[in-house]
Formats: C-alpha cells, structure tokens, sequence
C-alpha cells in the first residue's frame, strides 16, 4: 500500500487530479477485478478502450484512475485522475514502485530473440540451481518458481503481474529471474524501467510483421532491451547473427558471444546427432568439455552455450553450469517425442515461424527417415507475410504436408490456407489440406510406415486451438498420442 502521491512523486510525463492522500492498494488493467482502493489503468488495448469501463471501475471501489487525456467519462471528482502522456511507461514504474522495486536485489535476465527464448530460459534455470543458485523463470509457459506456479497468457506479463511475480519470488528466496521478453512486451512497454542484471538474444528470424510492420523496426524493437542495459550489467549475443553487430553496439555494457563461429566466445564445436539426442564440444573462456544433450538440434546446443554463458557471467562454475543445463528436465511442446511404442519417430514441436519450421524439419531429415511426414499449418491474425515462406519451406523439406489449420481466431482459415499453400505449389512435396487439426494428425498417423519420421508443427505446449474469441481444448501432444494408440502402435 502506498499514498497515490508518494507513488507518482518525480515520475516524468504525469499530472495528477483530485485527491493525493488517497491509499493505494493494487494497480490493475480489467475492471471486472478492481476491488476498493485500487487505482485503475485505462488503457487502450487491441480489442477495447479501457476509458470504457471507467465507470465500472469506478463502481467497484476505485480510488484512481491512470489514463491518457482527454479525462474519461465516469472519473468524478471524488476520485484520482492521473493524465500521462505515456500511460504504459507510467504504468510501469508506478507498479515498480508500488512493489518495492523488486529488480534492484533480484538479478533479472531478459532473454529475448525470434526462437528459443523458452528453451533459453528453462535451461538457464537449471544451469543456475545446479549451482545453488534458486531461479525462477517467466515467459511462454507461464510464471514458476518452487511451489509458485502460474499459466501464461502473455509470453511477457503486463507490469503489475511481472512485478506480483518478481515481489512474491523474491520473498520466496529466489536470487535469479530468467524472463522471456517478447517484442509485443517491448512495444506495450510492460518492462519499461526496469533494472536488468544481463539480457540474452537467441537469434533473429522473420516473425510479428503484423506488429511491427518491418523487419527494421522488429529489429530496432529487440533491441530496445539492450538499449536498457546499464554499464553494469551484461548480454550475451549469437556471434553467428546477421545482427550480432548492431546488437553489439546497442549495449552499452560488457558483450559475451556464442555460436558456431570460431570468434564466439563460447563455441559449440563437432556437434553429432544421434537418436537419444547429441554430443558436441562447448568451449569457453579456459573451458573445453564434452557435453551429452538429451535434445539432437544444433540450436538447442547454442541455447545451452548461451544459457552457460549467461550462468558463467553470473558467478555460476562453468562445469556444473554445463551439468545443469544438459540435465534439465523435457520442456513441454519443443521437439517432444511422443512414443506409444510405433515403428516410426513422432514429434511435436512448436515450430511456428519459417526459421523454426525449417530448423526442425531440417533436423529430421538429418536422421535420415524414409519419409517426413509434416501436419502444420498458420496462425490467424498473425504475420501473413510468413504464411507463404512457411509453405515452401515444407514443400521443399517434407515428403508429405498437411496443411491444417492452427489457431484460426477471427480470420477465415481456409483464407490463411490458401496463402499458405501459395508457397506449398511449386514444391516437390505431396500435400493435402485437412481442415480439423485433430483429423490432419490421425491421417498422418494412418500414413506413417516403419522408418519415417512425423512432425506436428506449431502449437508445441499450447493446449488450446483459438477459434474467434473462443479458446477451444486441444493438445497436439494428446491427440498425437491417441491416434498412435488407436491405430495399435503398441501391442
């Protein structure tokens, strides 16, 4: 709790209307969950103006209420308007504010880039613990931290639930909190002002265009994290990036590489793919150690080396480091094996850009299957530019394609399959379109024959298909599996 004046004391941009003694309890964005005290964000989000439920807020108890000018309707004089040029900005620092400003003690990473940030953040958890070293983890698959465990709805929450999340772990005795940062967080401003012990780009692919408009301004975006970085803290980069430079020259702090180039500073070297999963050297600073993974792709090996990298600039041991984080535990939806004791390799993965797609699909047909069989297909409301590229990326790496549909919201999926198939044409690929995602996955499965290989792209860990406004129950890792069992794949 905290007075509204004490709360916006010196914070830039901000005009505040009404009572300044007023008590704050919380800070929320949805009117339905406003209780007394709390002071209301009104802010305009894709689908609706939070102006609009002024006046519910309002009713339910609260006591202020943050908005861009003009003053909504329904802000009496009784209650607090606080006008901002930059509502999200200010949002953000009231909330660290509120918190106790939470990043000042905990070392925050900020893990960002078009793939892997999920992986990246689980395995630098797990590099972490093994050194005694408590982390906690927020992004895609939710916010957790020994018994704390919440679902994600945004792979970067809005700023009153990352600093929620950040106060609670702190108390808990985490030391550490790897958090996925997404270019829509970046954009909506949710971890502005927030202090950043280190921050780690995977790499840059082509995703979000809908969004940002341009693969510049996606870039300049990402690397508006590192722009964040004070001269104390650290990134880690992918030496093999296109981008490595410009990312380079945005922070303002100490650089520390990896990849598989011979100038990384920690380098993966003779990675070999095998069926239980790979075997390559990382070397690093005065570190040269053989590494088993139980995961076979090349880029999960760089994920390791830069969660190692990050881990190292943290104070952890390089070699428990790299012990940690080949030992974390399976991460649900990247390159799952699901194994009903079939004849052939069935995986699903949440490959649902075109570097991604074509990574895994390249993956499989390095352990040489007969046949790749490929179910996949193109979100709605998403980046349409990648729906054709995606297309011929299966044409041109799956024997078979199946294009369905994946989390159609409110377009027409049979609009976002055509686009898709535009790049699946002229491929040498056989491919069929089967709308039901659930049908697409027991066809794949009747084709299948011993010695090839099944991909379910897209939808990884999701455990919904979104059809309009609609959240509809559906796990590829479930669905794969029934259709394994019914067709007798294990006697």
């Amino acid at each position: 709790m905290m007075l509204l004046g004490d709360l916006l004391h010196d914070l830039p941009g901000t005009r505040l209307r009404g009572p300044r003694r007023c008590s704050i309890q919380r800070i929320v964005l949805d009117s339905r969950m406003v209780q007394p005290g709390d002071l209301f964000a009104a802010l305009e989000g894709e689908r609706s103006n939070g102006k609009l439920f002024v006046d519910e807020a309002v009713h339910r108890g609260a006591v202020a209420v943050l908005s861009a000018p003009p003053k909504p309707p329904g802000c009496n004089s009784s209650v607090a308007w606080i006008e901002c040029e930059h509502p999200r900005r200010t949002l953000a620092l009231m909330v660290r504010r509120l918190h106790g400003a939470p990043d000042e003690r905990l070392s925050v990473i900020g893990i960002t880039g078009t793939d892997g940030k999920t992986t990246t953040a689980h395995l630098l958890s797990s590099a972490l613990f093994a050194n005694g070293i408590p982390t906690a983890i927020s992004g895609t698959l939710g916010q957790s931290f020994g018994r704390i465990g919440e679902g994600a709805v945004l792979t970067t929450p809005e700023a009153p639930e990352l600093y929620a999340f950040l106060s609670e772990v702190e108390r808990e005795g985490a030391q550490v909190a790897a958090m996925e940062v997404s270019s829509a967080g970046l954009v909506a401003d949710r971890t502005y002002g927030m202090r950043f012990a280190g921050a780690v780009l995977t790499g840059i692919g082509q995703d979000h265009l809908d969004l940002h408009g341009s693969q510049e301004a996606y870039l300049a975006v990402k690397r508006r994290l590192f722009q964040q970085l004070g001269k104390g803290a650290f990134a880690v980069l992918p030496r093999d990036c296109a981008e490595y430079e410009s990312f380079a020259q945005a922070a303002a702090c100490p650089k520390v590489s990896f990849g598989l180039d011979a100038n990384a500073d920690w380098r993966v070297v003779d990675h070999k793919s095998h069926i239980g999963g790979a075997t390559f050297r990382l070397t690093g600073p005065d570190f040269d150690e053989e590494v088993h993974f139980d995961r076979p792709a090349d880029w999960d090996a760089l994920n390791l080396a830069a969660a190692v990298a990050a881990a190292v600039q943290l104070g952890a041991d390089p070699s428990m480091a790299v012990r940690g984080a080949a030992a974390c535990p399976p991460i649900p939806g990247r390159w799952e094996v699901i194994d009903e004791g079939q004849p052939f390799a069935a995986i699903v993965d949440y490959a649902h850009t075109p570097q991604a797609l074509e990574r895994a699909l390249g993956q499989l047909r390095a352990m040489k299957p007969s046949r790749v069989i490929l179910v996949f297909g193109c979100g709605g409301d998403r980046d349409r530019e990648k729906r054709p590229l995606m297309g011929r990326i299966a044409a041109e790496l799956a024997d078979m394609v199946i294009l369905t549909d994946d989390n159609p919201r409110q377009e027409n999926p049979e609009q976002i399959a055509r686009e898709t198939a535009a790049g699946l044409k002229d491929g040498p690929a056989e491919w069929r379109r089967i709308a039901s995602r659930e049908e697409a996955i027991a066809h794949a499965v009747a084709l299948a024959r011993p010695g090839e290989a099944l991909l379910v792209a897209g939808k990884g860990h999701e455990t919904w298909q979104e059809i309009g406004h609609r959240r509809e129950p559906f796990d590829d890792r479930e669905v794969l599996a029934e259709a394994l069992r019914t067709v007798g794949a294990r006697s």
